[in-house]
């Protein structure tokens, strides 16, 4: 492409500006594919985050209903203690 013996300095310049260009237009082109791809993986993530934070509700949910079920079933243990003391003391005063 450049041969110096036949070509002059403007015309040398100008290829050059063509090289220059068409590399500006290949990096530009380049630079559009590796946009695209980066906004797709920011739409993966913001979807994957998005799903985090949902299943980190559902965590929160979830444990809060363990906690209501354990006290239920503390009270409820305690009830029927305090039943079977009730009726371990009307088994006492028959017999009696």
């Amino acid at each position: 492409v450049l041969n110096p013996k036949h070509n002059t300095v403007p015309e040398l310049v100008h290829q050059i500006d063509i090289m220059v260009n068409s590399k500006k237009i290949e990096w530009e082109r380049k630079m559009k594919v590796l946009e695209a791809k980066m906004d797709i993986q920011n739409q993966e993530l913001a979807s994957a985050q998005s799903k985090l934070d949902q299943k980190g509700q559902e965590v929160g949910l979830l444990r809060q209903k363990l906690g209501d079920l354990q006290k239920t079933k503390y009270e409820m243990a305690q009830n029927y203690e305090t039943q079977l003391q009730a009726l371990q003391s009307q088994v006492r005063k028959m017999s009696v």
